[in-house]
């Protein structure tokens, strides 16, 4: 979810690296289009509010606040569905080696959901979202949902560490980020080589660089080596 942010970000922002409304408006207009296809617009469908609503507080947004604020638990309410629509997308193919409890796969893929109340009482989610249930468990009883499968040893080995501080209590959201982007490198002064006329011939193309021209050469004679960089002093 990070790197999908970031690119959003790059999207909406202007060159000093500070997000510009107009473009966050729009893209809410796009996105929420999703929800409302399938029938979710009363809940996530856009507004003219929606823009400022996710930033009242912020006149100014970076990128540092902008994943703060849709990385946030919970995300704006209109957003509240894109980190779940990430998430199904990353764990499709997550494989968990244990037994459902109700319809007694050996194994699971996707999500899996364990009962806080019930002992090791554990659903694929196949069966978690059509509310099934069986034995003691109920459908009202908490579950919690994972996207990855920790072996016994491994949870283990968390514990201990946590328990001697070797594992810090909390981590941060995302990465620290500059708040002004890294300038892109200046292109303009490059000469753009001439065209070739004829596969024989030697395409010269000069380069002005600190203490003289950089010269690259290319020739179909040689094919051994395409391409040789030469640099010639400027006061030859």
């Amino acid at each position: 979810i990070l790197l999908l942010c970031v690119y959003i970000f790059s999207m909406i922002s202007d060159s000093s690296g500070v997000m510009v409304y107009g473009r966050y408006d729009q893209f809410l207009r796009e996105v929420l289009k999703l929800p409302t296809a399938v029938f979710e617009g009363p809940s996530f469908g856009y507004t003219e509010q929606s823009a400022r609503s996710c930033f009242s507080q912020q006149k100014k947004v970076t990128l540092n606040g902008f994943l703060d604020t849709l990385m946030s638990d919970p995300p704006p309410q209109c957003l509240v569905w894109l980190p779940l629509l990430h998430r199904l997308a990353n764990v499709e193919n997550v494989f968990h080696p244990v037994e459902c409890s109700y319809c007694h796969s050996e194994s699971m893929m996707g999500f899996r959901y364990r009962c806080q109340q019930c002992h090791n009482y554990q659903l694929c989610q196949d069966c978690f979202w059509r509310g099934h249930a069986g034995g003691s468990h109920s459908n009202q009883h908490q579950m919690k949902e994972y996207t990855s499968w920790k072996s016994p040893a491994k949870k283990l080995t968390n514990a201990l560490s946590k328990s001697l501080s070797c594992a810090s209590s909390r981590e941060p959201l995302h990465p620290m980020f500059p708040d002004q982007p890294e300038k892109p490198l200046n292109l303009a002064h490059i000469v753009p080589p001439r065209p070739v006329t004829s596969m024989n011939d030697t395409l010269h193309t000069s380069l002005d660089g600190a203490g003289g021209h950089w010269c690259l050469i290319l020739s179909t004679e040689n094919h051994d080596i395409p391409a040789t960089y030469i640099a010639v002093s400027s006061k030859s």
